[in-house]
């Protein structure tokens, strides 16, 4: 940790983490159980990824059955065999990392893994992006099943629009009931629609057909979801790169999708937190016919694609940067920062000289005693709500 506090100011911080202090943790649990197969996923992005299938075992307080192998060049690096034992642990103590095998305990019965040639979802032959990429990916973006289950899915994850009951099983449903054929049509579903699908009805006593608790909610949550803030709905779109913190820089900056998607990567590059690799995935993704084709239909559908208008005397935050932290009351992490943000704000993970202000809730941790120590005024949700007060409630 470098303990000078100057010195902390000019290091700042990335998304995630300061860039002046480094956590050590202790060395991870390590536990063996047997590779039964490796199998391939199909992302949203196309990206086939293998991941091992495992007999269960619990390492660290849970068990794990499975864990990805990223791609085939790691499989091969980490030298493990279908059949293998092989031993396993948490990476930080969360994720299941298949570490290598245990060479001594083969039998020879083991065999190698052969990185499928095509999709195993549509069939289509699977390539990498470009020359050199360690991982391959389905082509087929428009139509694979796989890639239309994930990105449907992901539309109502809470990262994204964050829209109850959509989860994986009720995604799968529309796609398999013919009731959407992509993202785009999600925001035009009506109850009609609904009903042609077992998934979102129940059988009444009279064996008439209707739509289930699940649906209902669905209908609501999607009507709320066309009103969410302008980053929710880059993410939305599972456009490459594009992740919460890039995606609130360009709603900040540029204020509108159409913008965004009119704007040259020179520009989107020079927005903080994106940069080139990202500028040139937003660029590329606006260029295809099909993806102006589903930002099109949300735009019909009600979809709100611009950041909400709000005038210059009723951004009482302008300037001013936060640090929350803990749990709040009434608000979740991400609703106050959209609160912050839309009184004109801005949001950080860290905290250092140039914070305003750091919101505190219960169980805050390091960023109080932080904020403490850089003498940054601490307030709890009401006196946040206070300052923000000028604004409608969303």
């Amino acid at each position: 940790k470098v303990d000078d506090l100057s010195m902390q100011g000019r290091l700042g911080s990335t998304s995630r983490a300061p860039r002046w202090a480094v956590a050590y943790k202790y060395p991870p649990e390590v536990g063996r159980t047997r590779l039964l197969d490796i199998r391939v996923s199909v992302g949203r992005t196309g990206r086939v990824t293998p991941f091992a299938h495992m007999q269960p075992v619990k390492v660290s307080g849970s068990t794990v059955e499975m864990a990805t192998l990223h791609n085939a060049s790691e499989v091969a690096r980490k030298g493990v065999l279908i059949g293998d034992l092989v031993f396993l642990r948490k990476a930080g103590d969360v994720i299941p990392e298949v570490i290598g095998p245990v060479v001594e305990a083969r039998t020879g019965e083991e065999r190698a893994f052969i990185m499928p040639t095509h999709c195993p979802e549509c069939g289509t032959e699977l390539a990498p992006e470009k020359e050199g990429d360690a991982d391959i990916r389905c082509p087929n973006q428009r139509s694979c099943p796989a890639q239309l289950r994930e990105r449907l899915f992901h539309v109502g994850s809470r990262g994204a629009l964050d829209i109850e009951g959509l989860g994986y099983q009720a995604a799968s449903a529309m796609l398999v009931d013919g009731l959407v054929v992509d993202e785009g049509d999600l925001f035009g579903l009506n109850a009609d629609d609904l009903e042609r699908s077992d998934f979102f009805t129940r059988s009444t006593k009279g064996g008439e057909r209707v739509l289930n608790a699940n649906a209902t909610k669905l209908l609501e949550q999607l009507d709320v979801a066309k009103s969410r803030p302008l980053w929710r709905v880059l993410v939305a779109l599972s456009i490459r790169h594009v992740g919460p913190t890039a995606a609130q820089s360009l709603a900040r900056e540029l204020r509108s999708l159409e913008v965004i998607a009119e704007a040259p990567a020179e520009s989107l590059a020079a927005v903080e937190g994106v940069g080139g690799i990202i500028a040139d995935s937003i660029s590329e993704w606006f260029s295809v016919d099909w993806h102006g084709e589903i930002v099109e239909k949300w735009r019909a559908a009600g979809v709100s694609l611009a950041e909400q208008v709000v005038e210059q005397g009723e951004r009482p935050l302008e300037g001013f940067t936060f640090v929350i932290t803990g749990t709040l009351p009434t608000l979740s992490r991400d609703q106050a920062t959209e609160r912050v943000q839309a009184a004109g704000g801005k949001v950080t993970g860290s905290v250092s000289k140039k914070t305003s202000y750091v919101v505190v809730g219960e169980n805050p941790g390091s960023k109080a005693d932080k904020a403490e120590t850089l003498r940054v005024t601490i307030l709890d949700e009401a006196a946040l709500l206070a300052l923000i007060a000028p604004l409608p409630s969303p």
